[in-house]
């Protein structure tokens, strides 16, 4: 993680508004939060306790499916896989073309989901279908926490009433200096959302990825 953070040194804010940092972090595949596949906990979810979040995961294909920061887009083929047309953003040019060509070489690929380069800040919203499930992790933590209402804010802009955002908090450490990444807790991200959100699951997954046993929470939250 320490090449990571030097990467990252000289953009002010951690590469979030300007690719920078990132784009350098992925052509050094110095990329220690991608792991090359589903997350555990996100697979765990849709298909096994999806029912405990109260909210028919049918209700939702009328929308898009939004995974920002989306990295080598794993988790946005998965979801797409669930029926929902998925976009998957990041900021740095170097991960969409390795979200490319991941998707390209499974056979099993969804036609369902597309990656663009795109700051979800500022990115234009779909004018054809609203995003009804967007799906946060390790995006987040990279944050500078003088970001996070912001975070917070563009959301309930991106997120229709009634659409669902999943966060798969992490890393849970308590408090520390530094970052990114950067700690969080579950109380962070309600001071962020619910203002515009209402939380309705908020459970520790059964499974994670390795070394993230313990660190992680699944938290689910409605559009108002």
């Amino acid at each position: 993680m320490l090449k990571v953070q030097q990467l990252l040194k000289d953009d002010p804010t951690q590469g979030q508004s300007a690719s920078g940092g990132w784009e350098q972090a992925w052509k050094a595949d110095a990329t220690p939060w991608d792991t090359s596949d589903v997350q555990p906990a996100l697979r765990e979810l849709l298909d096994e306790r999806w029912t405990e979040v109260g909210v028919p995961f049918e209700q939702l294909k009328d929308g898009k499916a939004l995974v920002a920061g989306c990295g080598r887009g794993c988790d946005a083929a998965f979801i797409a896989k669930h029926g929902i047309e998925t976009l998957g953003i990041d900021l740095a040019s170097t991960a969409v073309e390795v979200a490319r060509k991941h998707l390209g070489a499974q056979p099993d690929a969804p036609s369902n989901v597309t990656f663009e380069v795109a700051d979800f800040f500022a990115f234009p919203l779909p004018d054809d279908k609203p995003f009804s499930f967007a799906f946060d992790y390790t995006f987040y933590c990279a944050l500078p926490p003088s970001m996070r209402k912001q975070w917070g804010a563009r959301y309930a802009e991106v997120i229709r009433p009634g659409g669902i955002l999943v966060c798969l908090a992490f890393p849970l450490d308590g408090e520390r200096e530094g970052g990114p990444p950067y700690s969080v807790s579950e109380e962070a991200y309600d001071a962020d959302l619910l203002g515009s959100f209402t939380k309705v699951y908020s459970k520790e997954p059964k499974a994670s990825a390795p070394g993230r046993e313990g660190r992680e929470k699944m938290l689910v939250y409605q559009r108002k």
